[in-house]
């Protein structure tokens, strides 16, 4: 495998831990129940899943009246994209 290659696949699933990670806060959010902390949604998307997380806010109608999670992926995806041009 080429390093671009580990690089998507990374990306790719981190991107899927975040989309659920969102899924299932706004679901506990539902539910008025115990809720997944912003820092573990924040890591996620730190971490490469910034575009899952961006999809999910997207998709659930999650998270997205706060300029700071719009702010984190965007600055994120643009790192990420930023890291893989270098390679």
């Amino acid at each position: 495998m080429t390093a671009i290659q580990i690089f998507m696949a990374w990306v790719a699933v981190m991107s899927v831990g975040a989309f659920l990670a969102y899924g299932l806060d706004k679901k506990l959010a539902k539910n008025d129940k115990r809720r997944v902390p912003e820092r573990v949604l924040l890591t996620w998307s730190y971490l490469g899943g910034a575009p899952g997380a961006l999809l999910a806010m997207m998709a659930f109608r999650h998270k997205i009246r706060f300029p700071t999670f719009w702010i984190a992926q965007l600055f994120t995806i643009a790192a990420w994209s930023w890291t893989m041009y270098q390679l």
